[in-house]
């Protein structure tokens, strides 16, 4: 199966320069709660480190690849990667504007991975960021399967991540295919999902509590039960994420036995139409009309 699905999806790899404005998101931009909000900040303060991390991994091992579709594809990732970077900078100027050390969340990370640079083998990072792939392609799986979930978000905040959310999920296989062409090595594969996962508990659960402390609302109780029901319970986000992420351990996995390329439908074809990423952002979660050529689907 995974040698078939690698076909799927390399089309689907378009870069798209965009610019948000962020400028007026507020303090508590996911459902106007503290505890939500900062686990979600925890885990998007890292995105312009780590983004520029797997474009290096990615474009120091194109000239390995024998394939040109995975090379060509790789070259779109990279373009991609670099535009979310960018947006997220932003986003983290934003976010610090209300007084939120996102930056000092940035700053863990980037010494964590200089860190790894520096003890870790080159297949060994490139493993790494294609499990980290992975977690950013389930994280895209569940809001694309499960749209109604921006619904929480912030508008202006919520488009942005929607669209960040549409590309990973398009590119979901392209570090995966790198990885396997460069590298083809099981264990190592495996070794880099334990380590990544290591990473990923730490910022989202860790930092999330130092965000929260320094926001003064570590014994907001309220707020505690309500992020915590979002991550379990009601919608279950990370049960959800759980059930994309286990299939990386299988031998025979790859990112496109999930296909979910029809659910990318509804913002693909309304931005193409309109050229205007809100419009294609609330036809993507349902809030407003999807366009002729969806519409004619």
């Amino acid at each position: 199966m995974a040698l078939a699905n690698r076909k799927i999806g390399y089309d689907e790899v378009k870069p798209r320069d965009l610019h948000f404005d962020m400028t007026n998101v507020p303090k508590y931009w996911m459902n106007n709660d503290p505890w939500s909000t900062h686990w979600w900040n925890a885990l998007l303060a890292a995105v312009p480190d780590g983004e520029r991390w797997v474009m290096q991994c990615v474009r120091k091992n194109l000239v390995k690849l024998s394939d040109e579709k995975v090379r060509k594809a790789g070259i779109d990732f990279i373009k991609q990667e670099h535009y979310h970077a960018r947006e997220h900078d932003i986003m983290n100027q934003a976010v610090m504007a209300h007084g939120v050390p996102v930056d000092k969340v940035e700053a863990a990370f980037k010494r964590m991975r200089g860190f790894l640079q520096k003890i870790l083998s080159e297949d060994m990072q490139l493993s790494t960021m294609a499990a980290g792939e992975h977690f950013t392609g389930t994280i895209s799986a569940v809001f694309v399967d499960n749209p109604e979930i921006f619904k929480d978000f912030d508008p202006a905040l919520g488009a942005m991540i929607a669209w960040h959310m549409i590309e990973e999920t398009e590119h979901k296989s392209v570090s995966f295919d790198v990885y396997q062409d460069a590298v083809d090595s099981y264990p190592k594969r495996i070794a880099g999902m334990v380590l990544m996962t290591g990473i990923f508990v730490a910022i989202s659960e860790y930092q999330r509590l130092v965000l929260v402390a320094k926001d003064g609302q570590l014994f907001n109780w309220r707020s505690a039960i309500k992020g915590l029901k979002f991550q379990f319970t009601r919608p279950g986000f990370m049960r959800l994420l759980v059930k994309h992420y286990l299939p990386y351990y299988s031998p025979n996995f790859h990112p496109w036995d999930h296909d979910n390329r029809a659910q990318l439908r509804a913002w693909k074809d309304t931005f193409e139409a309109t050229g205007d990423t809100m419009k294609a952002y609330k036809a993507f979660i349902g809030e407003g009309p999807v366009s002729k050529l969806q519409s004619a689907a």
